[in-house]
Parts: C-alpha cells; structure tokens; sequence
C-alpha cells in the first residue's frame, strides 16, 4: 500500500466532514457527542438502519481522528526536517 500524501489526507478529512455533516444533520447531534454516547452504549438500537448508521458514523468518526493524527505527524516530521539545526 503506497504511503498517503499530505493532500491525500486532506481529502479523506474532508470527505469524512461531510459523511458525518450528513449523519449530524440527520439525528440532530454533533458527532463528538453521538462518539462517546456510541462507545458507551447509550444510544437506542432496536431499529436496525439506525444501528447501521451508528456503526457507519462511527467508523467515519474514527477515520476522520486517525486521520488528523496522521496529518498532524506528517506536518510535524516535515516541519522538523526544514527547522534548522542549532
């Protein structure tokens, strides 16, 4: 698998902004939120397109803060290596 590029990591950011613009939209809560609802099993799940989202809104969140972390260590790495030496 070819290493990601900073622009590509740009653009799975923003693809996943709006999946879960989509899902906040559509349930009236930010996804911040609905992730720490989600990972304590707070949320209603006897309807099973709703459980579907939540797993899918979920794993958009996931990717979108792996993919900050990634971002924010490729920008450091880059950075470190064009700081001079002291």
């Amino acid at each position: 698998m070819a290493a990601l590029t900073l622009i590509d990591i740009i653009q799975d950011i923003h693809a996943m902004d709006e999946e879960l613009w989509h899902y906040e939209s559509r349930y009236g809560l930010r996804s911040r939120y609905f992730y720490e609802l989600y990972q304590m099993g707070k949320l209603r799940d006897e309807d099973p397109i709703e459980s579907r989202d939540y797993a899918d809104w979920a794993a958009c969140y996931d990717i979108r803060h792996h993919r900050e972390e990634l971002y924010d260590q490729l920008v450091r790495d880059t950075l470190q290596r064009v700081q001079p030496q002291k």
